[in-house]
Parts: structure tokens; C-alpha cells; sequence
């Protein structure tokens, strides 16, 4: 099955329908914090094997929960999909 899922997501018209999406939902959101999301910087390192991310602090307290929200669902999803294929995952604090 998550095979299945990894194929679906690795399909160009599925992952610009989740993050339309999402965009989608982002543009309702006030323009304050748009301004202050916009302010947010994300840096995705990709090294050999595996990558490290970066994201800077926001001075808007919702936005804050926002990037903490997103980095625990990534960390968990990312988590539990290598853990499905028998690996062995540590996530480290």
C-alpha cells in the first residue's frame, strides 16, 4: 500500500492537486498572515543521503503553530512510511 501511495505522489498531477490545495487554503487565510508566512524562510538541504530542513521563526504566534504543526505531520509521516518498509526509524529531538 505504500507503494502505492509513494507511486500516486510521485505522479506531477498529484502532487500539484495536494498543493493546490493547500495554496487554496492559504489564500483564505487573512492578508496579515499571509505577510507573515511570506516572511517565514525554509531551507531543504539535500545531502547524499537525506537532507536537513530549516525554517526560520515568525514573529506571528498562529504561523508559529502553523510551522510546528507541519514539521511534527512531516516527521510523522516520514516516520512511520520508512517504518512501513522495515526500517528502523529514530527520530531525534
Amino acid at each position: 500500500m505504500f507503494d502505492q501511495l509513494q507511486e500516486m505522489m510521485s505522479t506531477p498531477q498529484t502532487r500539484d492537486m495536494v498543493f493546490k490545495m493547500i495554496a487554496q487554503q492559504v489564500a483564505q487565510a487573512p492578508p496579515e498572515r499571509r505577510e507573515a508566512l511570506s516572511r517565514v524562510s525554509v531551507i531543504l538541504e539535500r545531502t547524499e543521503r537525506g537532507m536537513n530542513l530549516a525554517v526560520s521563526h515568525s514573529d506571528d504566534p498562529q504561523v508559529e503553530e502553523v510551522i510546528r504543526g507541519a514539521i511534527e505531520n512531516w516527521t510523522e509521516m516520514l516516520s512511520r512510511g520508512f517504518q512501513s518498509m522495515g526500517f528502523r526509524v529514530e527520530i531525534v529531538d
